[in-house]
Formats: structure tokens, C-alpha cells, sequence
């Protein structure tokens, strides 16, 4: 005889857990190939306490799958099961690691144990990293259950009684915040419900479902912390009699979350419904492999004009993976064309020395020698740059953190070496780093030198430089707002070196900005601003450009500028420290000067 189960194929997805639900609906699940986890919030158990010196320890048996986060169905039925008979061996620990025990104690007048609301609560803390992606909650619900437990820590020299604790049935759901007990069977499907194949499923099996809870519709406190109002994402699909809430959706993003009556007779039935005509399409990503009807894409059941319409999308198919392959080897090509600006960013030793060389050839420098390579013997400058008005020599380091003096310093004994070998002041000397270089750059510490090591470089005459600079530098040229001339120029400075927007005139800082950085209040003195001009934005050494819109003196809208206190409202919002500039070519001199 040949086993059943050997001819199901087996689905990764969705994977069910199934809490306290009917064996044969778990049968039913599986005969469709889905991996299911039959679990159990325990069993109510008859309790013989008859008297009141009668007090039991009791264990709440419920069983939940260890790797519940990775399940993208959990299926709970509420339903109230009959007890079964308290066995006291079924109560005891057979192992128990530590010196402390903690127990939970059935006393008098309790007859009835019921695990359920406490073992929800431990539920409710597996779901909580469920909840993180998109999963399906399924609640058949039943009457409400407050149970106070009361609990005891039991060590070798002591035992105590702990106060009791209350835990609800329904406290593993997120969106639960009213429930009251109330019984019915007169069901109105809710007109909140929008999607056809539920109606449809809820109309079929109207005449099944009979309620022993409602519920209220969520709220949530408006901005002015005074107002509450129904909370998006609660959906009621059934309502009794009286309107009141007997199921509903809640979407609690990315999961959702149906609750629903019980369902007599018919509930195995149900759930094969809305598995196959229902959630597939509601949710795709859980049910990636649905496969009802799939016969009827098969060639011998293909709709007029199919055939021509797949042709068409096989060839767009075809098309767009060779656009992407192209696509994918010009980003390859960049990647290992530009990948010295990246290294400029997180290399150390040769491999910084080797970007280094490379940036300053794109620069514009005719001769570039590498040192370690061009020498190896002596373990000085890196890189030295033959100039017409003399030699640029440049100490380049990588590291974790910021310079010691003694680093920022040592280029200063290597260009007095190379002044005395060629008998001429004419050497230029230039400290790189790329520091702090395990860190993204915009999170460093810029610049990462103290003010005595930037005052130090400025009487030694050499200069301070990062090569998260050079990076920003590069797309500052690209974009145009500093040629490759006034670049080299900057490097042979003293101090901090600082690439300046080339041809520009510095206007100022914004003393106040307004409207999210599109006003700014200036002070400026003999510099012509016209509505129209465009303005140089620089922040933290990136430049991009703005438009002035409109300029207000004293008060009043006016065309044009050139001293005092004004107003700037611009196209592009600024920073309150942004550097503004004004292209030379603008600047316009004044009836007075």
C-alpha cells in the first residue's frame, strides 16, 4: 500500500502554525502539501480542589514551534474545550536547572485550571518578532477569560506565595482593546468589507457562524491629544444584530490579523475556502506557489491572441535581461574606473598612495613620481610632483584615527632635506590623510585637525589636507565650481588647504535663515545682488547652486543690493553656517565706489 504522503509535494511556503485546531483540519492543511505545526495553548483541567486546605501545582502545557518567527500563518482557535481530569504526575518537572523553582498553584474554590490566557501572554512575546515581516494571524474567537494566577517560588530552605496575576485570553493580539462576552447566531455581513471574494466566502457561511464575543472598534489620540478617533486599518466584516463588531480585520503593518466567529460544522471547510480562494490573492508573497487553475495556462486552453501577446512579453523579457546585463557591465566599468575616489576613502599604505597618484594625474599634474616605487630603499615622502616653480612633496597616510603632531609635522623635515639637495627654497610640502577611515566620511571629525597643528603647518609654511577634500573636490571640478588650476594652486597653500569656488567672490554667512533655509538674513558691503543672480552654496566643502528670487531692503521687496542688512529669498534651501558666494562675472560695482 502505497503511502499518502509520499505524493503530496511539499510547499516552503506558507508554513502554518495551527493553535488548538481540529486534527482533521491539520490533515486537510498538510493533503495540500503546506507545512504545518499542531500547537496548543494547553488544556483546562479538572482540579480536585474540594476543600480549602486543597491547593495543586499545575503546569501549563503549551506548545508552540521553537522557530515560530520563521512561519508565515498562525491559525488560533479559541474555542472552549471540555477538561480533562487533573493527573499530578503530569505536573511535576521531571528536570529542573537552578536552585529556585517558580510554580503556579490551583487553590480552593478553584475547580477548573485554565493555562490559556497566561500561556496567550507567552504567545504574545513569540509573535512579537513574527510581527516584523508579513504574516497572517487567524483567530476563531470565544467567550473572554480574565484568570487571576497566583504564583510561588520554591528554593531548599523557603517557599513563597507571590501576588496574584491576571492575564487575559485575548492578550496575544496587538489590536484587541475592547472585548465583552455576548452570544448570538443573527450575522449581517459588513459593508466595510470591499473585496468580492470575501463577501462571497462570509455570505456562503452566514448561516455557520455563531458569535460569543464582541468587540470595539480601535481608537487613536489625534495630534491634539485631546481627540480620539477610529483607528486606520481596523476593517469589521461581520456585525450582529445590533451592529455591534463580531469579526474584523486589523492591519498591524506588515502583518494582518483576521478575528472571526466560530463556525459550526462547517469550519474545516471554511478554512480549505479561504486558503484556496481567498488568501492567495490577498496575499501573494505568503502564497507564492498557489497553483488553482494553473491548467488553464497551458497551450491547449490559450485565450485569442495569447499566443502573440506571450511571444511579445517573452521578447520584452529577452530585451530588457540584455539591457540589464549592459547595464550591469557599465556599472562594472565605472566601478573600475572610478575606483580610485572610493579608495580614497578607505585605503591605507600603497593602495591610498597608488589613488593618490592617480587623482593628481586627473588633476592635471604632468609628472608624478611615486616614491616607494621610484626609491624603495628610502621610506620618506610618498609622492613628489616636479612643478615649474619648484617640487611639491606629499606625506600620505591612512588610519583609524586622527594625526599626532609628530605625524602632521614630519613632511616639514622632509622638504627642508629636499630644499638642501637642491640648494633652493622652492619646496612645497603637503600632509594627506584619510583618517578616522572606518567610519562613513560625513560621520568623521572634519577637519581632524587641531587648531595648534593647523597654526604649527602655517608658520612652518605646509599644508593640512584630508582625502575625504580630494573626493568632494573631484565632483566640485565636475560640476564646475572650481577648475583644475585654482585646484593645483590650493594645494601649494599653508596651513588648512581649502578649495575655494574659482572665479567667485565671497558674499558671506547667513547671520538668520527662515522657511527651512529659502530665506536668509545678510549683512553685505559694496557687493551688487540682483533678483535672478545665481549663488554658490558651499557646505562642508560641497558646492551646489542657488537662485535669488527675490531681495527685500528695509522692509520692502527691491531688485537689487549692495549694502547693509538684506533679506535672500532662494530657490534652494541653506544651511545656517553655508558659505555664499558671487561669481566675479556678476559682481558689479556700485555708484559709489
Amino acid at each position: 500500500m502505497t503511502d499518502k504522503s509520499s505524493k503530496i509535494q511539499i510547499k516552503e511556503k506558507p508554513k502554518v502554525c495551527a493553535i488548538d485546531l481540529d486534527p482533521e483540519i491539520i490533515d486537510a492543511l498538510e493533503d495540500k502539501g503546506l507545512q504545518c505545526f499542531s500547537g496548543t495553548l494547553g488544556s483546562q483541567v479538572k482540579v480536585p480542589n474540594s476543600s480549602r486546605a486543597n491547593t495543586h501545582p499545575c503546569l501549563l502545557k503549551f506548545d508552540f514551534p521553537p522557530n515560530l518567527h520563521e512561519y508565515d500563518i498562525v491559525i488560533v482557535d479559541l474555542q472552549d474545550r471540555d477538561p480533562i481530569e487533573y493527573d499530578e504526575s503530569e505536573h511535576r518537572h521531571s528536570s529542573l536547572k537552578g536552585s529556585e523553582q517558580t510554580i503556579l498553584l490551583s487553590s480552593y474554590p478553584e475547580t477548573i485550571f485554565d493555562p490559556r490566557p497566561v500561556s496567550a501572554s507567552i504567545l504574545k512575546e513569540e509573535l512579537n518578532e513574527l510581527f516584523k515581516k508579513e504574516t497572517l494571524i487567524i483567530v476563531f474567537s470565544a467567550p473572554e477569560e480574565v484568570v487571576q494566577y497566583h504564583f510561588a517560588s520554591l528554593t531548599r530552605h523557603s517557599y513563597k506565595e507571590h501576588e496574584p496575576v491576571e492575564y487575559s485570553l485575548y492578550g496575544f493580539l496587538p489590536c484587541v482593546e475592547e472585548v465583552r462576552n455576548k452570544n448570538g447566531r443573527n450575522i449581517v455581513i459588513s459593508s466595510d468589507i470591499k473585496r468580492q471574494e470575501l463577501r462571497n466566502i462570509f455570505s456562503r457561511y452566514s448561516n455557520n457562524f455563531i458569535y460569543h464575543a464582541v468587540f470595539g472598534h480601535p481608537t487613536e489620540l489625534l495630534q491634539d491629544k485631546r481627540t480620539f478617533v477610529p483607528r486606520d486599518g481596523f476593517i469589521p466584516l461581520l456585525l450582529n444584530a445590533e451592529h455591534e463588531i463580531v469579526g474584523f480585520i486589523d492591519i498591524y503593518h506588515p502583518s494582518v490579523f483576521f478575528v472571526i466567529p466560530q463556525i459550526i460544522q462547517a469550519k474545516k471547510e471554511f478554512l480549505m475556502e479561504l486558503f484556496d480562494e481567498v488568501l492567495p490573492g490577498m496575499f501573494p508573497k505568503i502564497f507564492p506557489n498557489h497553483e488553482q487553475f494553473s491548467w488553464v495556462n497551458s497551450e491547449k486552453y490559450l485565450l485569442p491572441n495569447q499566443a502573440i501577446i506571450l511571444a511579445k512579453k517573452e521578447k520584452i523579457d529577452y530585451e530588457y535581461k540584455k539591457a540589464l546585463e549592459q547595464i550591469e557591465d557599465d556599472i562594472q566599468q565605472n566601478q573600475v574606473k572610478y575606483q580610485f575616489l572610493d579608495d580614497l576613502l578607505i585605503e591605507t599604505g600603497d593602495s591610498l598612495v597608488k589613488s593618490v597618484e592617480q587623482f593628481f594625474s586627473w588633476l592635471g599634474f604632468a609628472k608624478i613620481l611615486n616614491m616607494d616605487e621610484t626609491n624603495p630603499e628610502i621610506k620618506e615622502e610618498d609622492i613628489q610632483i616636479p612643478l615649474d616653480k619648484g617640487l611639491l612633496v606629499v606625506e600620505i597616510k591612512g588610519i583609524g584615527g586622527t594625526s599626532k603632531d609628530s605625524e602632521c609635522s614630519q613632511i616639514n623635515k622632509i622638504k627642508y632635506r629636499r630644499a638642501r639637495e637642491r640648494n633652493s627654497f622652492d619646496v612645497f610640502a603637503l600632509y594627506l590623510v584619510n583618517h578616522q577611515r572606518y567610519l562613513p566620511p560625513h560621520e568623521r571629525k572634519n577637519p581632524p585637525f587641531t587648531e595648534q597643528q593647523i597654526a604649527d603647518a602655517q608658520s612652518e609654511e605646509r599644508g593640512l589636507l584630508t582625502t575625504y577634500e580630494l573626493f568632494k573636490l573631484y565632483f566640485n571640478i565636475e560640476d564646475g565650481f572650481v577648475t583644475k588650476e585654482d585646484a593645483i594652486s590650493a594645494l601649494l597653500q599653508y596651513g588648512l588647504v581649502q578649495f575655494k569656488p574659482s572665479n567667485a567672490h565671497f558674499i558671506g554667512i547667513p547671520s538668520e535663515i527662515h522657511h527651512k533655509g529659502t530665506v536668509v538674513i545678510l549683512e553685505i558691503d559694496n557687493i551688487f545682488l540682483y533678483k535672478g543672480a545665481t549663488i554658490v552654496v558651499c557646505n562642508d566643502g560641497a558646492c551646489s547652486n542657488t537662485e535669488i528670487l527675490e531681495i527685500q531692503e528695509d522692509g520692502k521687496t527691491v531688485e537689487s543690493a549692495s549694502n547693509g542688512e538684506i533679506g535672500l529669498k532662494l530657490s534652494r534651501s541653506v544651511l545656517k553656517m553655508s558659505e555664499l558666494w558671487l561669481h566675479d562675472t556678476n559682481v558689479k560695482p556700485t555708484s559709489s565706489s
